[in-house]
């Protein structure tokens, strides 16, 4: 089960997106490159790919300062219940872009079903990244790195690159120490935050080996 990034939730630093579908949905192209043999999900963040009255739903804080907000988490959880019984699936395993990340993290502390956590230039320190990139707290989020403790049974991995200026290694290398998983943290070189993450993205969840 993968999850999207915040797309475009920025038009600049000061202005927020009218529109937070993303330009590059990451975790789309990690779901299409999935080797597994089991159902794969793509989940979109709340109030991307919506048009029309559907819009009419949406508020900028729920890709903004509410990102991460209760009841964002709340609707993922809501829709991966849903794909699940569709599925027919007892265990799933979650992977997340960027804030998709910090959401994954939030979602497998409140789900018992989850027997893997993977993230991909994950957000798993809100705090942490709003003070390396000089931004405004997200202040109606719920801070990933908080839930850590209850995820070191959890069989976990984080992939960052020493090239991506928007969520460097150091924002995962927290939650991997507060999780008491060092190993779980895997850096590497030349990927800017866009990507090609799925080049690098190499996981068998069955045998929980990289």
């Amino acid at each position: 089960m993968y999850i999207e990034g915040d797309g475009h939730a920025w038009e600049s630093r000061t202005r927020p997106s009218t529109d937070p579908t993303p330009r590059n949905p990451t975790a789309l192209r990690l779901a299409m490159a999935d080797p597994g043999p089991g159902p794969v999900l793509y989940l979109a963040r709340p109030c991307q790919y919506v048009q029309g009255d559907d819009r009419r739903q949406c508020s900028k804080r729920y890709w903004t300062s509410a990102r991460l907000g209760p009841e964002v988490i709340n609707s993922l959880d809501a829709a991966i219940t849903q794909a699940k019984a569709a599925c027919g699936a007892e265990q799933i395993a979650l992977v997340g872009f960027s804030g998709g990340g910090g959401a994954a993290a939030l979602l497998a502390a409140m789900r018992p079903d989850v027997v893997f956590l993977g993230t991909v230039a994950g957000n798993l320190d809100i705090d942490a990244w709003a003070d390396l990139q000089g931004v405004s707290q997200l202040a109606e989020s719920l801070n990933p790195k908080a839930v850590a403790p209850s995820l070191q049974h959890l069989p976990q991995r984080h992939l960052s690159s020493y090239t991506d200026a928007t969520m460097p290694p150091e924002i995962s290398d927290g939650f991997c120490r507060a999780v008491t998983q060092p190993e779980s943290c895997v850096v590497i070189s030349g990927v800017p935050h866009g990507g090609p993450w799925q080049r690098y993205w190499d996981y068998d969840y069955s045998s929980g080996k990289p």
